[in-house]
């Protein structure tokens, strides 16, 4: 069975999501859409699919399922669109950036025809999914530090408007709450943030921010997160998460070729993991696919968006207010 897949937003990551049903067993891309009639043009071009500036035209062509790789404000409006036609959804994060659209749309989901599946796609890097299996290795979890470094191309554009993008804290940082939610298997009590602007003094909007967690479970972690890389680093994007357990130790690094490393006492397990970058977009894409044809349950659902969608706000509020957020 092959569902008729869709992409909104034809830029990088809309890329990536085209690639991904291309090469995907169980759909076939049939159409694009993005509100730049060059953008638009170019991917359904590479893929000889069909194109248009207007999404609301590709969800009347008969999709079944249909990615949003868009800025995060236009997400709500899209999503709920599709669900409403009954149209399986892959959101990229966040999931919206008002908690009461996110509700509208886990209600959607979860009474509704169609599903939907925020991306946050860095539960399908090896390095991460070899540490979810893993991780019982290292006893119980009770301590963390994580790492959300992007090079940031310039100081203009709308990742930097918090309108558009939710900011530094909510479009970058969340990522890292999704991650630690689901390696630290407990939900956040509450959450401290500092930010400010250190490189990119004009930009709309912070370049670098740093946040505390505090979880249910007592459990603790620490997040750092920057739109600034030197130049000379030899990637653009620098992720990285250390896991501190009552027996040993565990790091996933992105940028190496030692995607994961466990310490314990008794030996060091550096597995042979195969990294392959952007290949975790297409297994995201294959999973939810997998899922939605066998009728099997899938990651990084609506309610797990809302879920980290709130704590990334309460962080923004944490900076903004200078005190701790805490959550019921």
């Amino acid at each position: 069975m092959k569902l008729k897949a869709g992409v909104i937003g034809a830029g990088w990551v809309g890329l990536m999501h085209a690639q991904a049903y291309t090469g995907a067993t169980h759909a076939e891309l049939v159409g694009v859409a993005d509100i730049a009639e060059d953008n638009a043009r170019r991917l359904g071009e590479k893929f000889e699919v069909s194109h248009t500036t207007d999404y609301h035209e590709l969800l009347d062509t008969g999709v079944q399922i249909v990615s949003i790789a868009t800025p995060p404000y236009l997400h709500y409006e899209m999503a709920k669109e599709a669900l409403e036609k009954e149209i399986h959804v892959l959101v990229e994060k966040p999931i919206t950036l008002d908690l009461n659209e996110a509700e509208e749309l886990v209600r959607l989901s979860e009474e509704g025809n169609a599903r939907l599946m925020v991306g946050f796609s860095e539960r399908f890097h090896v390095g991460f999914k070899a540490a979810k299996e893993r991780i019982a290795q290292i006893g119980r979890p009770y301590m963390a530090h994580g790492r959300w470094m992007h090079r940031a191309s310039s100081k203009k554009g709308w990742i930097w408007e918090v309108d558009k993008s939710g900011g530094l804290i909510v479009d970058l940082g969340i990522f890292m709450i999704d991650l630690l939610r689901w390696l630290m298997e407990s939900e956040v009590r509450m959450v401290e943030c500092r930010s400010g602007n250190f490189v990119y003094l004009n930009a709309k909007s912070e370049d670098s921010a740093i946040m505390l967690l505090k979880f249910k479970n007592n459990s603790f972690a620490s997040i750092d997160i920057s739109r600034f890389l030197p130049k000379s680093f030899p990637s653009p994007l620098d992720v990285g998460l250390r896991i501190f357990g009552t027996k040993g130790i565990l790091t996933v690094d992105t940028t190496t070729s030692l995607p994961l490393q466990i310490y314990t006492e008794e030996k060091a397990v550096i597995p042979d993991l195969l990294r392959a970058p952007g290949m975790w977009i297409s297994d995201e894409v294959e999973h939810f696919l997998e899922a939605i044809v066998h009728n099997t349950p899938h990651m990084c659902t609506a309610r797990d968006g809302k879920i980290a969608l709130e704590v990334a706000l309460g962080a923004r509020r944490s900076a903004e207010l200078h005190e701790r957020v805490v959550f019921g």
